[in-house]
């Protein structure tokens, strides 16, 4: 016996009229737990049975229950206990595919005997027995006799054992034959024993017979599987997952094993408590409803409605009476392989839908479809068996596929509504449905995968052209022009303008939101387009703090309210003015679309206008809002707004993390022309930090060359510029500022301070020694505008301070520091800053200094960049923010040592304590070196500090010999160090020094 048979037998007596009295007294015994033994705990019972078949109480022995539960295996020791007491075992099984073949068992028992000799007359038995059915009980009788005492005679005498497994599945003349021999046993010695796996009618005459056995099996408890999962394997192991291993297999103890087994081939973690479900799981299980086609039937049903599963419905689904489906729930529930009707594990349903032909199953999901539909259930489950069906809708099939489409899209179940909406397209709709149905499926391809959208687009495009695009209601129009302008089709948006500019006439129903909102989209995809745009611009005056508090608290309700967020009402204009087939356009599911790109325009201009605080709460409003809907693009650009915003305010480690999260969360192609977005700020945030090699890393991306007709084109512009002075590039970088420049030039929109290519310019002219030009652009860029954002201004004044002479740099500074302190910008400020501090030690004002350069410090930690590592000067000066040191004039010059290492001067924060003293240079030899490293000669410093040239040589010999170094850049690199590292002025009193 294995350990599968240790299961829970429950023996119920059926007391009839003269039926044994010492059978009666052994049927009523209380009923002992043979859970989880092994063979001896129940020999005696299966010898007790034997026992009194051989005192001449033979009778039937009637094993019932589930599939898996052991029924098998406890026949197979019946049998081993009979040959062991001499008697004469005939054993047989009955197969749901051979149960039109007449005495197909019969011929069993007699091959299991090896008396051959009998099965000369199976061949006239078969062939008589197809003349015979079950009406035919006259004829059929005399041949059952005369089978019975052929069986009768192969015992020759000895006791007699007839072992049948599935006897539900036995031919009809087998099973009277078996029924003849076991109403005759009383007073033999034959005992017939059989299994079921079900009530099944013939096996129910049975329960008629007055020496009847029956034994019922049921799955294990709990407790039971773990001493079964302990005998398998040690008990640690048995007790962590004893509890998920029951869940799963519901007791039943083939499916144990088969957990067990698919867990150690896992090689789980020692403290997993979940079970592994693997192959060897759905093998045991598939094995378990194969041999019984009933069973498997009503599982397959079952798997097919799920959660919508019921007796009656998968009666009407198999068109069979119902309780007969209760009863098979009943058996595949006792047997572990249901919990109340339901699928125990996701791989349990997979398995039955496995068994199922496509062709089946679409016939299957086809009538729960219209079962459901009937019942009046939610659109979205009809819907889903549909989807499953795969046929062609009829048109109230359409009705649901939609209704189902929108109400997936409204709770976030993309995927879901995608396909409804891809097998309601392929129905046959009228034009104008048909175009509702195939946009809304591009638009929610488009929220999901743009990539996936533009197959689509392709083919809408074409059934537009081949129809006549003149009469197409202007919010098809705005949509499809969006989607055109994403992917950077300029050809197809240059023909859908086309279009919506001749949908404006008078005559036609206009759609002024659609319009208006659409209008927002094309003034950052293609700004060109705005002059010829139909429509009027809304003012600027609603784009403020106002409406961006609306919109963010709209963004908290459900998307039928947002519309009214944007002054978009649900029902836009009268019904009369719509064809009755185009009003799902004004469904709930469309407000998102319209207010997400209205809130998208607001936080542009919140950004152009230095309100960058409130921006940032919108992003994060709409990343919320998208999130909650499931849209990953929406989701995308939110992020690499917010992204930008947080570069904007010179936090670039979480500028760089958001647009990194949100440059993988799309493929390359579904980003279309704003793919420039989140690139741009990475090429530029990694640019600042001083990651060259990352920044250039996202420069090798692939962009579309349509991007440089977008906004997007201009910031990825201003990247690429910034990371060409950084690599000391400046014409390439002058190039790309300029270039930007002149597009703004050509768009007739007004963008602030999104892109102020005059400044970017003005530094790339500083760096490349050219202080005029870098001068006049910023005197332009000053008197744009008098209420210019505060960045913009700091900027421009910081640029305009080091063109200008030295003696009016400092108020400059100062004014730029000022504004760039109350617009929060930090990265700037801190550039700011270290000119201020440079001016500071030009004229030997080292507290000053000193104070100014430790708040760039403090600044350049919070934006993620490690200055002490740096060298601050040089840091700017690849900023452009001011020129490089000018090498030294004369040789006599470098007439220090020359042999000391330029690169780990003494106190930097490289070299070790203790390893070099700190250099001390006087107040003269600091005001002649902090001069000396601005880049002045040794004869303009001489005349800075009234002396003459002879000292300023004498000071900076000294200098080099102290400071160990060859020439005034390596002096400049020095100077900035050690007021970086010590925090304090090298200098000391004249005396000491001298």
């Amino acid at each position: 016996m294995t350990a599968e048979n240790s299961s829970s037998i429950k023996r119920n007596p059926h007391r009839v009229s003269n039926s044994n009295p010492r059978l009666s007294r052994q049927l009523a015994t209380p009923q002992r737990g043979l859970m989880g033994m092994g063979p001896a705990d129940y020999e005696s019972e299966l010898r007790d049975v034997l026992g009194m078949a051989t005192r001449g109480d033979g009778g039937l022995l009637q094993v019932v229950g589930g599939p898996g539960v052991g029924k098998t295996s406890l026949l197979g020791s019946l049998k081993e206990r009979a040959v062991e007491s001499g008697a004469v075992c005939l054993t047989a099984s009955g197969f749901a595919d051979e149960v039109a073949i007449p005495f197909n068992v019969v011929e069993q028992l007699i091959r299991s005997s090896g008396s051959l000799s009998a099965l000369d007359v199976v061949a006239r038995w078969r062939t008589a027995g197809e003349r015979y059915c079950e009406d035919e009980h006259g004829i059929l009788r005399n041949l059952v006799r005369e089978i019975s005492d052929i069986l009768h005679g192969i015992a020759g005498g000895r006791q007699l054992i007839i072992a049948v497994d599935d006897a539900e599945h036995a031919d009809y003349p087998s099973l009277m034959c078996l029924m003849h021999i076991a109403r005759h046993a009383c007073g033999t010695r034959t005992l017939v024993a059989v299994t079921c796996g079900q009530p099944h009618q013939p096996c129910s005459r049975f329960l008629s017979f007055q020496n009847l056995y029956k034994i019922e099996i049921e799955a294990l408890p709990e407790s039971e599987v773990g001493h079964l999962l302990q005998r398998q394997s040690d008990a640690g192991l048995a007790d962590r997952i004893r509890t998920s291993a029951h869940r799963v297999s519901g007791g039943n103890p083939r499916l144990v094993k088969a957990l067990l087994r698919d867990h150690r081939k896992a090689a789980a973690d020692a403290a997993e408590r979940d079970i592994t479900v693997g192959t060897e799981f759905q093998e045991s299980y598939r094995r378990c409803l194969l041999r019984h086609q009933a069973l498997l039937r009503v599982a397959q049903a079952l798997a097919v409605l799920d959660p919508y599963g019921s007796p009656r419905r998968v009666a009407e689904l198999l068109e069979c009476d119902e309780e007969r489906v209760t009863r098979a729930i009943g058996i595949l529930g006792s047997a572990g392989l249901l919990d109340a009707g339901r699928f125990r594990h996701p791989a349990a349903r997979a398995v039955a839908l496995e068994e199922l032909t496509a062709e089946d199953r679409s016939r299957l999901s086809a009538k729960a479809a219209a079962l459901l539909y009937h019942d009046g259930a939610d659109p979205s489950a009809v819907a889903e068996f549909l989807v499953a069906a795969g046929g062609t809708p009829d048109q109230k099939g359409v009705t649901v596929l939609w209704r189902a489409a929108l109400k997936n899209m409204d709770d976030g179940r993309i995927e879901e509504a995608i396909a409804c909406l891809r097998l309601a397209a392929r129905a046959d709709l009228g034009r104008w449905e048909h175009l509702d149905i195939h946009l809304t499926l591009i638009g929610a391809l488009w929220s999901s995968n743009p990539a996936a959208a533009e197959p689509e687009l392709d083919r809408l495009m074409g059934e537009v052209r081949t129809g006549s695009p003149s009469d197409i209601p202007q919010r098809y129009l705005c949509i499809l022009l969006f989607l055109v302008l994403w992917f950077g089709r300029s050809g197809d948006s240059e023909e859908v303008f086309a279009w919506l500019s001749g949908s404006s006439d008078a005559e036609k129903p206009s759609d002024p939101a659609a319009v208006r909102v659409t209008r927002q989209w094309v003034t950052f995809l293609k700004p060109a387009l705005i002059p010829d745009f139909p429509g009027k611009a809304g003012p600027d005056a609603e784009f403020n703090g106002l409406w961006a508090a609306n919109l963010e608290h709209g963004l908290h309700f459900s998307v039928d309210e947002l519309g009214m967020e944007i002054g978009y009402p649900q029902a836009p204009g009268p019904a009369g003015d719509f064809p009755a087939d185009t009003m799902h356009l004004v469904s709930p599911s469309h407000h998102f679309w319209f207010a997400y790109a209205y809130a998208c325009r607001i936080v542009w201009a919140l950004v152009a206008r230095g309100e960058t605080d409130t921006a940032d709460r919108l992003c994060e409003a709409l990343f919320a809002a998208a999130d909650r809907l499931n849209m990953k693009v929406p989701c995308a650009v939110a992020q690499a707004m917010r992204a930008y915003i947080r570069y904007r305010h010179g936090d670039f480690t979480s500028a760089i993390d958001l647009a990194g999260t949100a440059l993988r969360s799309l493929p390359p192609r579904g980003w279309g022309v704003t793919i420039g977005l989140p690139l741009s700020v990475l090429v530029a945030a990694n640019t600042a930090i001083g990651r060259l090699e990352e920044a250039q890393r996202y420069l090798r991306y692939w962009v579309p060359k349509e991007m440089f007709d977008s906004v997007v084109g201009l910031e990825y512009l201003r990247a690429r510029g910034h990371y060409c002075l950084a690599t000391n590039r400046p014409y390439a970088a002058l190039n790309d500022f300029v270039l930007g420049g002149k597009l703004l030039e050509k768009w007739p929109v007004e963008f602030g301070d999104l892109a102020p290519w005059r400044i970017d310019a003005a530094e790339a002219y500083l760096s490349v020694q050219e202080p005029a030009d870098a001068k006049r652009l910023a005197l332009e860029e000053l008197s744009l505008s008098p209420d210019r954002p505060l960045g913009v201004r700091g900027r421009a004044l910081r640029v305009l301070a080091m063109a200008e002479d030295p003696d009016k740099r400092r108020l400059l500074l100062y004014q730029s520091a000022k504004c760039l302190r109350d617009h929060g910008d930090r990265f700037e400020l801190a550039r700011t800053l270290t000119e201020l501090s440079h001016d500071f030690l030009s004229t030997g004002e080292t507290q000053q200094a000193r104070t100014a350069w430790h708040e760039v410090q403090k600044l350049m930690d919070e934006c993620g960049i490690s200055v002490r590592r740096e060298d601050p000067r040089g840091l700017l000066v690849s900023g452009a923010g001011t020129p490089p040191a000018a090498g030294p004039s004369q040789e006599t010059e470098r007439t220090g040592d020359g042999d000391g290492d330029a690169g780990t001067p003494p106190g930097d924060p490289g070299t070790p304590a203790g390893a070099a003293e700190q250099p001390v240079l006087s107040e003269a030899e600091w005001r002649v070196a902090t001069l000396a490293a601005s880049g002045m000669t040794n004869r303009q410093v001489a005349k800075s500090l009234y002396i003459t040239v002879s000292t300023v040589e004498q000071h900076l010999t000294r200098v080099y010999r102290k400071l160990s170094v060859g020439n005034r850049q390596d002096l400049s690199h020095r100077l900035w160090l050690l007021i970086g590292a010590t925090g304090q002025s090298s200098c000391r009193a004249s005396g000491s020094a001298r």
